[in-house]
């Protein structure tokens, strides 16, 4: 699968199957070495995606925070590792992104990769939004910390720069509750409902909670994407993002789940499945005699009744029935059919 090719897919109000995203973020911790592994393991446990975050750390977080400056430093992979991570992405057809944390990443992402994410945390970040916008490729917004106002004006920069994206499919919001981890009871996974009603696109998840249970459920309340974040080990991890992770085994198990919970699921369009058709005459009944009809006798609705198996006439052609003649003695208990009449 090319590069174009893959960019050609992401339609937010098109895709076949929930979108699965394998959230690496900075669990590689710094390591390009280790973030190329989790790439490939993303890809053997099927995620259809990995999202990783780009930043220059000067342009992430105010050195009043020492320490947290510090980590995040140490976190930081150069353009350059992104470029190669990207194209191990690309060879193992799987689709590579990255949320970027300052105007400029947006630009060197822009090269690499087709599609954007804006992080919850920059859901004021008006410029940030702007200017991923005028990529003009597909963009998720993160909702976490957000309020009903707040989303509208992400909504309304981005139809700023781009009017068609509320209806051409290339913008998603996705429901996050910026908590880690967070509580079963503050998931709140029904607010994607409220958001697809509230304003009018597709909608996705973004996975805080330990465990997948949260991701499935999201998938049944119509969630168009999935992410999780996606570790080698979730025990004995000093950075707190590991532990909300999902491990291999994890991933696996939900990418299962979830094409399994998409079997249940179907279709919102009203049809009949093969098996259930083969049932039809099984379980409709037939228009049927009570007693004992003689030829030429004129019907009575106190001589007839509907029977299982639908063999002969339908219920709802009763009104034709009465009255007419049969050509032919009929035993109490038998179906009418149409050449009996």
């Amino acid at each position: 699968m090319s590069y174009l090719h893959m960019e050609t897919l992401i339609n937010f109000k098109q895709t076949k199957r929930t979108w699965i995203v394998a959230e690496i973020g900075v669990n590689h911790e710094g390591s390009e070495k280790m973030a190329a592994d989790l790439i490939r393991k993303a890809a053997v446990v099927g995620a259809d995606a990995v999202k990783f975050q780009t930043y220059i750390p000067e342009h992430y977080i105010s050195k009043e925070q020492p320490d947290r400056f510090e980590r995040v430093s140490r976190f930081c992979l150069s353009y350059d590792a992104f470029r190669r991570l990207a194209a191990l992405a690309r060879s193992l057809d799987i689709i590579f992104f990255s949320t970027p944390l300052g105007l400029s990443d947006i630009d060197f992402l822009n090269e690499i990769q087709p599609i954007f994410k804006i992080s919850s945390g920059d859901l004021t970040f008006h410029e940030l939004i702007a200017h991923a916008s005028r990529t003009g490729k597909p963009l998720i917004i993160s909702t976490g910390l957000g309020t009903e106002d707040e989303i509208q004006a992400a909504v309304d920069v981005v139809l700023s720069v781009r009017p068609n994206a509320q209806d051409d499919g290339t913008l998603m919001l996705m429901h996050c509750v910026s908590a880690y981890p967070t509580n079963i009871n503050d998931a709140n996974i029904r607010n994607l409902l409220w958001l697809s009603r509230r304003f009018g696109l597709p909608v996705g998840y973004s996975d805080h909670t330990l465990g997948t249970k949260a991701c499935e459920l999201a998938v049944a309340v119509g969630a168009t994407a999935v992410e999780k974040h996606f570790t080698y080990r979730k025990e004995d991890q000093s950075f707190h993002d590991h532990r909300l992770s999902a491990d291999p085994t994890d991933f696996k198990t939900l990418v299962g789940n979830i094409r399994q919970a998409e079997l249940y699921l179907g279709s919102e369009m009203r049809a009949r499945c093969e098996a259930e058709i083969a049932m039809e005459s099984h379980l409709r009944r037939s228009i049927a005699t009570l007693i004992d009809i003689p030829a030429g006798t004129p019907i009575r609705r106190e001589w007839i009744t509907m029977v299982r198996p639908a063999w002969g006439l339908d219920p709802k052609d009763t009104h034709k029935v009465l009255g007419r003649k049969l050509n032919k003695d009929l035993k109490a208990g038998t179906i009418i059919r149409k050449n009996d009449l």
